[in-house]
């Protein structure tokens, strides 16, 4: 009889142990079959947040307009840059020219703004008569940034209502071509030549302007004769150097705003066999190279175009996307002369 008794218990136990073995192996499955379905749910959502986030991207691709004044292969190397930027950044740019018309200008920075883009860059046609484009983007909450031609008299491009100005302190420039006389006419008597860029723009006010500054303190200058060439060309220039070579006029020192001038005067006073008369200019591309190599100029200067270019579209693209940026970022000249031609690679 106990013998009977305990295989019973025995028995009993061992369902009991198998009931509870099998209960546990079902709610282990229930809870793997549960946690699959979670996360499957959980990836299912980052997919949608990712491809969400992804056509926000696409969606969030800037429309900038970029009013350039005219037509030089400066601004085609600038717009280089600009374009490079342009990408780095997911811009979508568009450009307009103004062909040295101020007015046609104005009206185009009103076209952009009844287009509602996003931003506008100007590069002005006339310092003074863009003036009102800046109230235009104001009144439509357009934000307005210039670079290389600066709106209003500041040098450094400051007027309230516009963003930030990209380019070169003009009067600066203007200061530099006299530090070049000076270096090169010391005490002497100076009869100048002053070749200007297109009229009206501001390197061509500003820089006159800076370079009366040092004739200031140089009471034995004098410039004897001075022409605005209209679209900066080097064709422009060499008429000009022509005509002015005609009437027989004492000089020996000419001074030029950019230097398509410097190569059209350097061709004009190599046409006449005159080599003893300075020439200095602005800028540098692949004409004016070999010439300050050979010293047939003097002096001029360098900086990277295309850099500026990029800088721009660089500090547009910062603001749209709410980071703050200076109200004047200062492009710099470096001095260039035969002793350090060699160090420089022409963009132009």
């Amino acid at each position: 009889m106990k013998k009977l008794l305990r295989l019973l218990i025995i028995v009993v136990l061992s369902i009991s142990m198998v009931a509870t073995f099998s209960l546990a192996g079902c709610k282990g499955t229930e809870e793997e079959a549960t946690t699959e379905e979670e996360t499957t749910e959980e990836e299912a959502t980052v997919e949608e947040e990712t491809t969400e986030e992804e056509a926000g991207s696409e969606a969030e691709q800037y429309e900038v307009a970029v009013c350039f004044p005219g037509t030089v292969e400066f601004f085609s190397v600038e717009r280089k840059g600009l374009d490079s930027a342009a990408e780095d950044y997911n811009i979508k740019p568009i450009y307009s020219d103004a062909e040295w018309d101020a007015g046609k200008q104005l009206s185009q920075v009103e076209d952009f703004v009844a287009r509602g883009v996003d931003m506008i860059l100007l590069c002005a046609a006339d310092n003074e008569a863009l003036i009102p484009a800046i109230k235009a983007c104001n009144d439509a909450g357009i934000p307005l940034i210039t670079f290389t031609n600066p709106v209003g008299e500041d040098p450094e491009g400051k007027y309230e209502g516009l963003i930030s100005y990209i380019g070169t302190n003009e009067v600066k420039v203007g200061n530099l071509l006299g530090e070049m006389a000076e270096q090169l006419l010391g005490d002497e008597e100076g009869k100048i030549v002053l070749i200007e860029g297109n009229p009206g723009t501001p390197p061509q006010r500003m820089r006159r302007q800076g370079f009366e500054e040092i004739m200031a303190t140089h009471p034995n200058w004098e410039i004897v004769y001075s022409q605005a060439i209209e679209g900066w060309t080097k064709e422009g220039a060499l008429t000009m150097m022509e005509d002015f070579l005609q009437t027989g006029q004492d000089f020996n020192f000419i001074s030029t705003q950019y230097v398509n001038l410097t190569v059209g005067a350097a061709q004009a006073l190599d046409e006449a066999g005159i080599d003893d008369v300075f020439l200095t200019g602005i800028e540098f591309n692949k004409e004016i190279a070999p010439l300050v190599e050979s010293g047939r100029v003097d002096i001029t200067s360098y900086y990277s175009v295309e850099d500026t270019g990029y800088k721009t579209m660089e500090i547009a693209a910062k603001y749209l996307m709410g980071e703050s940026v200076p109200q004047f970022v200062e492009v710099v000249h470096e001095i260039v002369t035969k002793d350090n031609v060699g160090d420089y690679e022409p963009e132009i």
